[in-house]
């Protein structure tokens, strides 16, 4: 592909501005559309309870991110980006003052659980302790195009039949994984604390690899975030596209995709105005494609597949401004770069199953995140930030105000005294999310459900998942495709290297 060869990709978010690098690093006249009214989607920094207090809307961490082969290549510290990486990634404190933690030290993790449940430590260092010297070549297999059939190869041939009972518990529950592993209930209950990061309640299928996965990054890489807000690193990645010569254009909703002789060949933005392209790249979720097409783009079942695509859980955001730093009871979460205030095994469960049927939880589980406790830029002197955010119906059956009450005693109860800190507080709901961005259907920050029978081959339909389409010029590489939610940026390099590699001249035919 050439510089005279022109690329719109739709969608300014990681992928969308991952996509972009690839394809200006190799001279590609690449243009970035984005509907909202800077770069960056949901890896955004704002002020929104108080002035000089610096939240993230949606994504907070970013452990993928730093395991992530398609982000170590950009070397984005160049463009200002430092990191910060906690000790202690995570927290599941208890009743009664006493907390699980996740440590990136494997042996400090094995002695936070031993003291509150013991063997489970020796249990969970017998069970990690083999898989990290593999750790990233599991994570490479995960962020490879589907099948992965080079890095899975490899790894069967290392773990041999570790690989095979590996496979195995990932493909069960959290909690069937963590009754194997621990029998016992309270590690059970931090191992399943993860799975508030997704849709998936603690008893679902598939629900072992994501809190495994979680898990094991924290020993791999931690669960690290940018100085100074999440927008930190979306500027790192439009810094690093306009050196290359890409452009992005914000303010601009693309209300179609346009097709003339059986291709796609640009788009038609809202107000009329059509761009052309040789190629287009869309990285909204399959929701939003799925409208922008019109009747005929694509084969009918496919085109119903993307209209009729299943979201996850709402998420329903909250951000605080405080005096103080969150006086939690247990001492050991003070110090985490999250605290999953979830409770029991019990209390877990309830409130899964509370928002699966359409009612927002008594008592949330609520994954919560403390940025100030290491990173004091982000808020004025001596104050601080704290955000937490649960799973809800994507058409919540209660007021705002009465979540928010609903939440903030629910981290009372684990850190008293909490409410007297709070300075100003700052709400988003499943609407107001996707309002903000419209590919977060109904508050669904990850794209569509995780469940099994939206993964793999099945993200979104086997003939997308390798990021191309039936119609000729159009690719896919928003988080509705495989690997999926996360900010890896493999569904925006997957995307990119399909259009390189179609418009190869030992490709003549894909033109």
């Amino acid at each position: 592909m050439s510089r005279s060869d022109r690329v719109l990709v739709v969608g300014a978010g990681h992928n969308g501005l991952m996509c972009g690098l690839r394809l200006a690093a190799a001279g590609v006249d690449v243009l970035v559309l984005e509907q909202g009214p800077t770069p960056g989607g949901a890896v955004a920094s704002s002020e929104d309870a108080l002035p000089g207090f610096v939240h993230d809307p949606c994504s907070g961490f970013f452990p993928l991110t730093a395991a992530s082969p398609a982000f170590r290549a950009l070397g984005l510290e160049r463009h200002g980006l430092e990191w910060i990486n906690p000790r202690v990634p995570m927290a599941h404190p208890q009743a009664g003052g006493r907390a699980m933690l996740l440590q990136r030290d494997l042996e400090a993790t094995a002695s936070s659980l031993d003291a509150v449940a013991p063997g489970s430590g020796e249990a969970w260092s017998s069970f990690m302790g083999p898989l990290l010297p593999h750790a990233e070549l599991l994570v490479r297999s995960g962020l490879e195009p589907f099948p992965p059939i080079g890095p899975a190869s490899r790894l069967f041939l290392r773990l041999r039949r570790g690989a095979v009972d590996l496979a195995r518990l990932m493909l069960g529950s959290a909690t069937t994984m963590g009754r194997e592993l621990f029998g016992q209930e309270a590690p059970t209950a931090w191992l399943c604390g993860s799975t508030a990061h997704s849709d998936l309640s603690p008893g679902a299928a598939g629900g072992g690899a994501f809190a495994f996965v979680l898990q094991m990054l924290g020993h791999l890489v931690g669960w690290p975030f940018p100085r100074g807000g999440a927008g930190r690193l979306s500027e790192a990645m439009v810094a690093r596209l306009r050196e290359l010569g890409g452009r992005v254009r914000c303010g601009v909703r693309v209300e179609e995709i346009l097709c003339r002789g059986g291709r796609a060949a640009g788009v038609r933005l809202a107000g009329g105005e059509e761009l052309a392209a040789d190629a287009v790249v869309a990285t909204v979720s399959a929701g939003s494609l799925g409208a922008m097409l019109p009747d005929g783009a694509l084969p009918g079942r496919l085109l119903r597949r993307l209209r009729r695509w299943r979201y996850g859980l709402g998420t329903f955001k909250l951000d605080w401004a405080l005096s103080q730093p969150v006086p939690w009871e247990a001492e050991e979460a003070r110090q985490a770069a999250v605290v999953h205030v979830a409770g029991t095994l019990d209390e877990l469960f309830k409130s899964a199953e509370e928002s699966g049927r359409g009612h927002v939880p008594a008592a949330p589980t609520l994954v919560t995140g403390q940025h100030t406790v290491h990173d004091p830029s982000r808020a004025p002197d001596g104050k601080h930030t704290f955000y937490a955010y649960a799973r809800v119906p994507s058409e919540p059956d209660v007021p705002d105000e009465e979540i928010a009450e609903r939440a903030e005693a629910r981290i009372e109860a684990f850190a008293p005294g909490f409410r007297q800190l709070i300075l100003a507080r700052s709400l988003r709901g499943p609407a107001r999310l996707e309002r903000d961005n419209p590919s977060l259907v109904g508050g669904d920050l990850g794209g569509g459900s995780f469940e099994l029978d939206q993964q793999l081959v099945f993200r979104p339909a086997p003939e997308l998942v390798r990021y191309r389409t039936p119609l000729g010029g159009l690719y896919v590489g928003g988080t509705s495709v495989h690997p999926g939610a996360g900010v890896h940026g493999a569904c925006g390099a997957g995307a990119a290297g399909a259009v390189l590699s179609d418009r190869s001249p030992l490709r003549f035919w894909r033109r």
